[in-house]
């Protein structure tokens, strides 16, 4: 790891424009934590997948969180929705959409969700 440790949270509100939101707040906070070009890439294209999943199924405000260790980056979406996941799979190569969970799965280094009673939190990290 090459920059600063911390921990970074915003909320945002279940609409389109949180996506490009949540991509610049984590961009921000990851260019100072870690500031590694391939990390900052990845997790940037992974909240954005995970916030535009929490916009178009949630229907509720997202929590962002950004958040540094000793040798990784830690990223969670929070949502109000209580509704399953579905294992992630590959997409038909023509399919406009459902490449969210794929990415997360085939990008981070470990994800994983966890629900509590209002909703769920879906978290990735990477190295």
């Amino acid at each position: 790891m090459t920059g600063s440790s911390g921990r970074a949270v915003t909320k945002l509100p279940g609409h389109p424009s949180a996506v490009p939101a949540a991509r610049r707040f984590a961009s921000q906070h990851l260019l100072d934590f870690d500031g590694r070009p391939e990390v900052v890439d990845t997790a940037r294209l992974l909240v954005t997948e995970l916030a535009t999943n929490a916009v178009l199924h949630a229907s509720s405000p997202i929590r962002l969180t950004v958040e540094s260790h000793d040798d990784s980056i830690r990223v969670e979406v929070r949502d109000d929705d209580p509704g399953t996941i579905d294992q992630p799979t590959a997409p038909a190569i023509d399919a406009t959409s459902g490449r969210g969970l794929w990415l997360v799965d085939a990008l981070a280094c470990a994800w994983g969700v966890n629900r509590n009673e209002r909703g769920k939190t879906i978290w990735f990290e990477v190295d």
